[in-house]
């Protein structure tokens, strides 16, 4: 199966994506990093380092030669998220790619109105591209 994992950088979507590929699958990862930015604005930072996505895949492909496909970007961006489904005639969608911090959501309005807008407007451009561009899904 053709599968793409969105939000493949976090906690849960790295290792989906991993446990996905192992099991024979052709898996492409969807992310805007835009957890790593939103760590940096509040000063936090993962106990151990964390590589980026491009080194991981790569090492991924090093220690098992299995190909994981990345495209940076946002689901919001209704374009670009069909453009990827276009290109990968995807069996399979598994998102990830919410904004996951009730506190951050929190910190004001601007905070809030971001983490609806990602959250909200993002699975709503996956269910209606995946209704356009592959209804089979």
């Amino acid at each position: 199966m053709k599968i793409i994992v969105a939000g493949g950088d976090g906690f849960c979507g790295w290792p989906t994506a991993l446990y996905l590929s192992k099991q024979g699958h052709e898996v492409s990862i969807i992310d805007n990093y835009v957890r790593r930015k939103i760590d940096n604005e509040l000063h936090s930072n993962s106990l151990t380092p964390i590589a980026s996505l491009e080194e991981r895949v790569a090492k991924w492909k090093d220690l098992t030669g299995k190909q994981i496909n990345l495209y940076e970007g946002d689901l919001t961006h209704y374009d670009f998220l069909k453009e990827v489904l276009k290109q990968e005639l995807p069996d399979a969608f598994v998102h990830f790619a919410e904004q996951r911090s009730a506190p951050y959501s929190m910190i004001d309005r601007e905070h809030a109105v971001y983490t609806q807008e990602n959250n909200v407007t993002g699975t709503l451009n996956v269910l209606f591209g995946i209704k356009e561009i592959v209804p089979d899904c």
